[in-house]
């Protein structure tokens, strides 16, 4: 929990968008050029709308927007998994039709498994996603969202934002993080709760630490806060129960902020715009 030693919140700051302006549409967002090659017939699909996954088998991640949208196809069986992992794992072992999942994500599963899986060349839905922090419900939860688009703006500014998009998201080889300076005197200790299945965003490192785009960028931003933070790891759907109980102080885990989650949370500015992709065997 958020253990204050000095709670210096009471300034909240009104700023726009961490992109440097004031609407979502300036927020990195994927990049469907990224994509594998439009599946032919040579690779056994030929499916060429979102109209021919009704009545298939569609996976997804528990929780997600990717749920939401397989649960609205007509006819589809959807089966829901705590892991991008084993999603990979029912379709490449043909227990379901393909994957719906946010496009980074979609396009780290295929660059595990190149041989077996690949993107479709159009989107689950037509409408993006913004991803956001997500903080208490509550007047101590609203002012460290205003701490946190404060830092964000911050970290647009200085550069360190483009840094974290080259090496995680645009995968620069000669991408290089600015030092990470211990924070002096900080202010407490602030519980991010994340979902580690869901690269290039969040996930472990070979000896089990939690690492990608947002534990770095959370880093980042504390620190400029002047706050040390540590990370939980749990399932994706249990987030908002964890942020509502009180075991976490905000999440950072491709968290799309949606009216749904604002009832449960107050957000930040949003940070990156996504959109759902489907993965199928070749």
């Amino acid at each position: 929990m958020k253990k204050f030693f000095a709670l210096g919140m009471a300034a909240a700051l009104s700023l726009s968008l961490l992109a440097g302006c004031g609407s979502t549409s300036s927020a990195p967002s994927a990049d469907p050029g990224a994509a594998s090659p439009a599946p032919t017939e040579e690779t056994g699909n030929t499916w060429t709308s979102v109209e021919d996954l009704k009545g298939k088998k569609i996976a997804v991640q528990e929780g997600t927007t990717g749920n939401d949208i397989a649960k609205e196809i007509e006819g589809a069986e959807v089966s829901a998994f705590k892991a991008a992992t084993a999603c990979a794992m029912e379709l490449i072992n043909g227990r379901v039709d393909c994957i719906i999942i946010d496009t980074n994500p979609a396009q780290s599963l295929v660059n595990a498994n190149p041989d077996k899986l690949q993107l479709l060349d159009f989107p689950a839905s037509e409408e993006s996603e913004t991803y956001a922090i997500a903080t208490q419900k509550n007047e101590e939860g609203a002012a460290l969202a205003e701490e946190f688009n404060a830092a964000m703006e911050t970290l647009k500014e200085n550069g360190t934002f483009d840094a974290l998009v080259a090496k995680y998201i645009s995968k620069e080889e000669d991408a290089t993080l600015p030092e990470l300076a211990p924070v002096e005197n900080p202010k407490g200790t602030l519980v991010m709760g994340t979902n580690c299945e869901f690269e290039p965003f969040e996930y472990l490192t070979s000896d089990g630490q939690p690492t990608g785009f947002d534990v770095d960028y959370v880093k980042y931003l504390c620190a400029e806060m002047g706050y040390e933070v540590t990370v939980e790891n749990m399932d994706f759907d249990a987030l908002i129960p964890a942020l509502q109980s009180g075991r976490i102080d905000f999440i950072a885990a491709g968290l799309t902020k949606n009216p749904e989650r604002e009832e449960n949370a107050n957000f930040t500015n949003g940070y990156y715009e996504a959109v759902q992709s489907i993965v199928v065997a070749k």
